[in-house]
Protein backbone atom coordinates (compact mmCIF):
# COMPACT_ATOMS: atom_id res chain seq x y z
CA UNK A 1 0.00 0.00 0.00
CA UNK A 2 1.13 3.47 -1.14
CA UNK A 3 0.66 6.69 0.32
CA UNK A 4 -0.60 9.36 -2.16
CA UNK A 5 1.76 12.38 -1.50
CA UNK A 6 1.24 15.06 0.11
CA UNK A 7 0.55 13.23 3.49
CA UNK A 8 -0.24 15.47 6.90
CA UNK A 9 0.26 13.31 10.31
CA UNK A 10 -1.64 14.85 13.17
CA UNK A 11 -1.13 13.99 16.56
CA UNK A 12 -3.62 15.21 19.69
CA UNK A 13 -3.33 15.10 23.61
CA UNK A 14 -6.37 16.08 25.77
CA UNK A 15 -3.87 17.70 28.41
CA UNK A 16 -0.46 18.78 28.65
CA UNK A 17 -0.11 16.32 31.57
CA UNK A 18 -0.21 13.50 28.64
CA UNK A 19 2.67 13.09 26.41
CA UNK A 20 2.66 12.92 22.56
CA UNK A 21 5.55 10.53 22.28
CA UNK A 22 3.33 7.07 22.25
CA UNK A 23 1.57 8.62 19.39
CA UNK A 24 4.68 9.75 17.30
CA UNK A 25 6.34 6.41 17.84
CA UNK A 26 3.36 4.33 16.83
CA UNK A 27 2.83 6.58 13.67
CA UNK A 28 6.85 6.60 12.98
CA UNK A 29 7.07 2.53 12.85
CA UNK A 30 3.45 2.42 11.22
CA UNK A 31 5.31 4.74 8.34
CA UNK A 32 8.59 2.90 8.51
CA UNK A 33 6.70 -0.15 7.80
CA UNK A 34 5.50 1.09 4.91
CA UNK A 35 8.72 2.68 3.19
CA UNK A 36 8.19 6.13 5.01
CA UNK A 37 10.44 8.27 7.04
CA UNK A 38 9.07 10.62 9.25
CA UNK A 39 11.31 13.53 7.80
CA UNK A 40 9.58 12.84 4.60
CA UNK A 41 6.06 13.99 6.19
CA UNK A 42 4.54 17.02 4.24
CA UNK A 43 2.80 18.50 7.05
CA UNK A 44 2.43 17.57 10.74
CA UNK A 45 -0.22 18.95 13.46
CA UNK A 46 0.05 18.53 16.90
CA UNK A 47 -2.75 20.20 19.65
CA UNK A 48 -2.74 19.93 23.10
CA UNK A 49 -6.72 20.25 23.05
CA UNK A 50 -9.47 18.30 24.34
CA UNK A 51 -11.21 16.28 21.44
CA UNK A 52 -14.59 18.04 22.37
CA UNK A 53 -12.89 21.43 21.41
CA UNK A 54 -12.85 22.04 17.80
CA UNK A 55 -10.87 25.26 17.36
CA UNK A 56 -7.77 23.67 17.61
CA UNK A 57 -5.35 25.58 15.55
CA UNK A 58 -3.21 22.31 13.77
CA UNK A 59 -6.76 20.62 13.23
CA UNK A 60 -8.09 23.65 11.47
CA UNK A 61 -4.69 24.25 9.48
CA UNK A 62 -5.54 20.49 8.83
CA UNK A 63 -8.96 20.86 8.00
CA UNK A 64 -7.55 23.79 5.72
CA UNK A 65 -5.25 21.66 4.02
CA UNK A 66 -8.71 19.35 2.77
CA UNK A 67 -10.88 21.82 1.69
CA UNK A 68 -7.83 23.52 -0.38
CA UNK A 69 -6.92 19.86 -2.09
CA UNK A 70 -3.34 20.56 -0.64
CA UNK A 71 -3.35 16.72 0.52
CA UNK A 72 -4.16 13.57 -0.19
CA UNK A 73 -3.35 11.25 3.18
CA UNK A 74 -3.69 11.79 6.34
CA UNK A 75 -2.38 9.62 8.99
CA UNK A 76 -3.63 9.14 13.00
CA UNK A 77 -3.07 6.81 15.65
CA UNK A 78 -6.72 6.48 15.88
CA UNK A 79 -9.83 8.54 14.64
CA UNK A 80 -10.46 9.71 17.74
CA UNK A 81 -7.63 11.95 17.54
CA UNK A 82 -9.60 14.43 14.95
CA UNK A 83 -12.57 15.13 16.67
CA UNK A 84 -14.88 13.26 19.67
CA UNK A 85 -17.49 15.23 18.37
CA UNK A 86 -20.02 13.42 16.23
CA UNK A 87 -21.14 16.12 13.90
CA UNK A 88 -17.51 17.85 13.36
CA UNK A 89 -16.07 13.73 13.12
CA UNK A 90 -19.06 12.82 10.18
CA UNK A 91 -18.19 16.23 8.57
CA UNK A 92 -14.87 16.16 8.42
CA UNK A 93 -15.02 12.56 7.31
CA UNK A 94 -17.02 13.53 4.69
CA UNK A 95 -15.02 16.15 3.37
CA UNK A 96 -11.85 14.07 3.19
CA UNK A 97 -13.86 11.49 1.17
CA UNK A 98 -15.41 13.80 -1.61
CA UNK A 99 -12.12 15.13 -1.96
CA UNK A 100 -9.96 12.12 -2.66
CA UNK A 101 -8.21 12.26 0.96
CA UNK A 102 -7.59 8.80 2.34
CA UNK A 103 -7.40 8.40 6.43
CA UNK A 104 -5.10 5.96 7.96
CA UNK A 105 -5.50 4.85 11.23
CA UNK A 106 -2.96 3.46 13.16
CA UNK A 107 -4.56 1.84 15.48
CA UNK A 108 -8.38 0.80 12.96
CA UNK A 109 -6.41 -0.30 10.36
CA UNK A 110 -9.31 -1.03 8.50
CA UNK A 111 -10.71 2.22 7.66
CA UNK A 112 -9.14 3.16 4.72
CA UNK A 113 -10.47 0.51 2.99
CA UNK A 114 -14.21 0.89 4.44
CA UNK A 115 -13.97 4.37 3.81
CA UNK A 116 -13.28 3.95 0.30
CA UNK A 117 -16.46 1.50 -0.02
CA UNK A 118 -19.78 3.65 -0.48
CA UNK A 119 -21.61 1.50 1.30
CA UNK A 120 -19.05 0.38 4.17
CA UNK A 121 -18.38 4.26 4.49
CA UNK A 122 -21.37 5.60 5.54
CA UNK A 123 -21.79 2.47 8.28
CA UNK A 124 -17.99 3.08 9.75
CA UNK A 125 -18.58 6.74 9.50
CA UNK A 126 -21.88 6.31 11.79
CA UNK A 127 -20.36 3.95 14.29
CA UNK A 128 -17.30 5.35 14.91
CA UNK A 129 -18.94 8.74 15.83
CA UNK A 130 -21.35 7.11 18.25
CA UNK A 131 -18.62 4.92 19.58
CA UNK A 132 -15.97 7.72 20.51
CA UNK A 133 -19.20 10.03 21.66
CA UNK A 134 -20.35 7.33 24.46
CA UNK A 135 -16.68 6.77 25.45
CA UNK A 136 -16.51 10.58 26.14
CA UNK A 137 -19.78 10.22 27.95
CA UNK A 138 -18.29 7.25 29.75
CA UNK A 139 -15.45 8.63 30.62
CA UNK A 140 -16.59 12.33 32.01
CA UNK A 141 -19.46 10.24 33.99
CA UNK A 142 -16.31 7.84 35.77
CA UNK A 143 -14.46 11.55 36.27
CA UNK A 144 -17.58 12.98 38.22
CA UNK A 145 -18.21 9.53 40.00
CA UNK A 146 -14.79 9.49 40.99
CA UNK A 147 -14.60 13.80 42.62
CA UNK A 148 -18.20 13.01 44.05
CA UNK A 149 -16.40 9.60 45.82
CA UNK A 150 -13.61 11.93 46.56
CA UNK A 151 -15.64 14.74 48.32
CA UNK A 152 -17.54 12.25 50.73
CA UNK A 153 -14.51 10.50 51.60
CA UNK A 154 -13.20 14.05 52.32
CA UNK A 155 -9.86 14.00 50.35
CA UNK A 156 -9.20 17.47 49.24
CA UNK A 157 -9.76 18.67 45.37
CA UNK A 158 -8.24 20.45 43.29
CA UNK A 159 -4.39 19.95 44.17
CA UNK A 160 -2.27 23.02 43.18
CA UNK A 161 -0.42 23.18 39.63
CA UNK A 162 2.64 24.41 39.42
CA UNK A 163 3.89 25.55 35.52
CA UNK A 164 8.09 25.33 35.51
CA UNK A 165 10.13 28.43 34.61
CA UNK A 166 10.02 27.95 30.69
CA UNK A 167 5.93 27.60 31.03
CA UNK A 168 5.57 31.02 32.41
CA UNK A 169 7.70 32.31 30.37
CA UNK A 170 5.51 30.75 27.55
CA UNK A 171 2.47 31.52 29.30
CA UNK A 172 3.07 35.48 29.25
CA UNK A 173 4.22 35.31 25.65
CA UNK A 174 0.51 33.88 24.73
CA UNK A 175 -1.22 36.44 27.08
CA UNK A 176 1.06 39.15 25.21
CA UNK A 177 0.11 37.87 21.85
CA UNK A 178 -3.51 38.01 22.77
CA UNK A 179 -4.38 34.74 22.91
CA UNK A 180 -7.35 33.66 25.25
CA UNK A 181 -7.35 33.29 28.56
CA UNK A 182 -9.40 30.19 27.92
CA UNK A 183 -7.06 28.64 25.26
CA UNK A 184 -3.96 29.41 27.43
CA UNK A 185 -5.67 27.28 30.04
CA UNK A 186 -6.58 24.30 27.91
CA UNK A 187 -2.93 24.84 26.09
CA UNK A 188 -1.04 24.04 30.53
CA UNK A 189 -3.59 21.67 31.04
CA UNK A 190 -4.99 23.93 34.36
CA UNK A 191 -7.96 26.33 35.40
CA UNK A 192 -9.03 29.93 34.04
CA UNK A 193 -8.50 31.18 37.18
CA UNK A 194 -5.14 29.45 37.76
CA UNK A 195 -3.70 31.49 34.95
CA UNK A 196 -5.03 34.67 36.14
CA UNK A 197 -3.56 33.91 39.10
CA UNK A 198 0.43 33.45 37.98
CA UNK A 199 -0.54 36.82 35.25
CA UNK A 200 -1.08 38.37 38.35
CA UNK A 201 1.57 36.88 40.55
CA UNK A 202 3.86 37.84 37.67
CA UNK A 203 2.46 41.78 37.35
CA UNK A 204 1.33 41.01 33.83
CA UNK A 205 -2.60 40.84 33.61
CA UNK A 206 -4.51 44.40 33.71
CA UNK A 207 -7.30 42.88 35.90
Amino acid sequence: MKLERPIAVYIRVSTRKQETENQIISIREWLKVRGLNWDEIDYKFEDVETGKEDRRPGFQELWKLVKEERVKSIVVFEVSRLSRRQRTLINFLYDSIDRGVTIYSVKESYLSDWLRDPKGRTIIVGLLSILYDLERQLISERTKAGLERARKEGKKLGRRFKLSKSEEKELVRLYKEGVPIRRIARRFGVSRQTVYNYLKRMGKSDS
